[in-house]
């Protein structure tokens, strides 16, 4: 009976470019330029220039284009710097029922393999579809509960979709794919105890598990071996980083080929952790309806599931535990209809107003909302005016999900929003004026004898 990863293995190698459904290569061309533009705007952040400083200092082979700095560094140096800094702003993708982003993990790996090998971007855009689909059906393996065990499942799950993305560069073999899983396996990593301080180690979690993967994949194509059974084995990813044991092992092979999990990535309307983004489609909605005004405000008690990841720290101490405060997010939605990378920096975090409105936001886990998670990402907000008027709003799935009513009601803007997204994060560095070259060079991948025209413009 064949494993888990045997059966991944197969289906990667059966389904060629021309056998991934066209639907699906458009959505991993959304989901690039997405992940290209949730990474430029954080180039000059401190741990982005901390980590380019760490790779450039190694030197040796020059493989593959750093953001921004161009072709200096080997594959698995790219892939380290580019993972950490597409994470950097929180803002790039996320999958719901997975809990990961598989973007920052997955692009990555896929273009600094691609770009080292001088592959096409054909080649590339079935790197990112394959990678993707294995970490988001990894990550729905564990129903939401990493987190209760303090570990990260971008980087946890994103090392196989890493290692999936660099073994089709490389052109591994079934065998040869099967090892880069089983070794891929042995260095998922990443704890959550950044919480404490909102010190900077999740964001080098894609970019850790980015380097993995590549690592994972060219030692197998050397011919060493990683164990078949990584997913299952008794001493295997399943049973090790599972909460309380509890896991849907069917879910990475569950209607495999017929039903892609990756397509049912979302895209970040708002920088800051995901799961508040429901908060903040509730606080702006609440803004542009009612014009709440903060002196209107006298309590404000939020109900939400589970994650432990989430921080209800109504003043915030820096611009990361600003991204996962719930209060500080809905206060700032509240305050200023809106919630932009300019209200996540270091001076904005100490808007008066804004903090005012925080220390009357109270936060409650709801039972009920937790056991509907991941399923649904369950938000209650309950206002209380001055006047004495309640107002109650909820949502269970944020703007920016495919599955959002948003774009079941008009499916093309699900892709208009990215591009608008882009456009705008774009304009506001000074780096890349030019983006509708972007825009055309990406549309063109499928096209793409090789993947220079793209790096070349990163």
């Amino acid at each position: 009976m064949s494993t888990i990863a045997e059966n991944l293995a197969s289906f990667i190698l059966s389904t060629p470019f021309e056998k991934t459904p066209p639907e699906l290569i458009r959505r991993m061309q959304t989901f690039v330029l997405d992940l290209i533009g949730a990474s430029l705007v954080g180039i000059d952040e401190p741990s982005s220039q901390a980590i380019i400083r760490t790779v450039l200092a190694d030197g040796g082979i020059r493989q593959a284009t750093i953001f921004g700095k161009g072709r200096v560094a080997s594959m698995s140096g790219a892939s380290l710097a580019n993972g950490t800094i597409a994470h950097a702003m929180e803002l790039d993708d996320d999958h719901r029922r997975g809990t990961v982003h598989p973007g920052a993990v997955v692009i990555p790996a896929a273009l600094a393999s691609i770009e080292a090998t001088q592959g096409d971007g054909r080649t590339f855009l079935r790197a990112v579809a394959m990678g993707y689909e294995v970490t988001c059906r990894a990550g729905e393996a564990f129903l939401g509960r990493q987190y209760y065990r303090g570990f990260h499942p971008t980087s946890t799950c994103g090392v196989f979709g890493a290692a999936v993305a660099a073994g089709i560069a490389l052109g591994l073999d079934h065998n040869q794919l099967v090892n880069a899983m089983g070794i891929a396996g042995t260095q998922a990593f990443g704890l959550g105890e950044w919480r404490a301080d909102g010190s900077w180690i999740k964001r080098l979690h894609p970019g850790r598990a980015a380097q993995s993967g590549i690592l994972a994949s060219r030692l197998a194509k050397e011919g060493f071996t990683g164990p078949a059974t990584i997913f299952e084995g008794q001493d295997g990813f399943f049973k090790a980083f599972s909460y309380n044991n509890e896991f849907d092992k069917d879910a990475l092979l569950r209607d495999l080929g017929q039903d892609y999990r990756g397509w049912f990535t979302a895209f970040k309307p708002y920088p800051g952790c995901r799961f508040a983004h429901a908060v903040i489609d509730i606080g702006i909605d609440l803004k542009r309806q009612l014009g709440v005004k903060p002196q209107d405000l006298k309590e404000a008690v939020v109900r939400i599931y589970k994650t432990d990841i989430l921080n209800y720290i109504h003043r915030p101490k820096s611009s990361v535990m600003a991204q996962f405060s719930v209060p500080y997010l809905l206060a700032t939605a509240l305050v200023n209809g809106k919630v932009t990378l300019g209200d996540l920096t270091e001076e904005a975090i100490h808007n008066s107003e804004v903090l005012a409105v925080a220390d009357r936001i109270k936060v409650i886990e709801d039972e009920n909302f937790t056991a509907a998670y991941p399923e649904k990402y369950s938000t209650e907000v309950n206002l209380k005016l001055g006047s004495g008027e309640l107002v109650t709003r909820f949502r269970d799935c944020p703007r920016g999900d495919p599955e959002s009513p948003e774009y079941i009601q008009n499916p093309s803007l699900f892709e208009t929003e990215i591009e608008t997204k882009f456009r705008t994060l774009l304009k506001a560095t000074h780096y890349w004026p030019d983006v509708d070259q972007f825009i055309e060079t990406v549309n063109g991948l499928p096209e793409s004898d090789r993947i220079d025209p793209l790096t070349s413009l990163l």
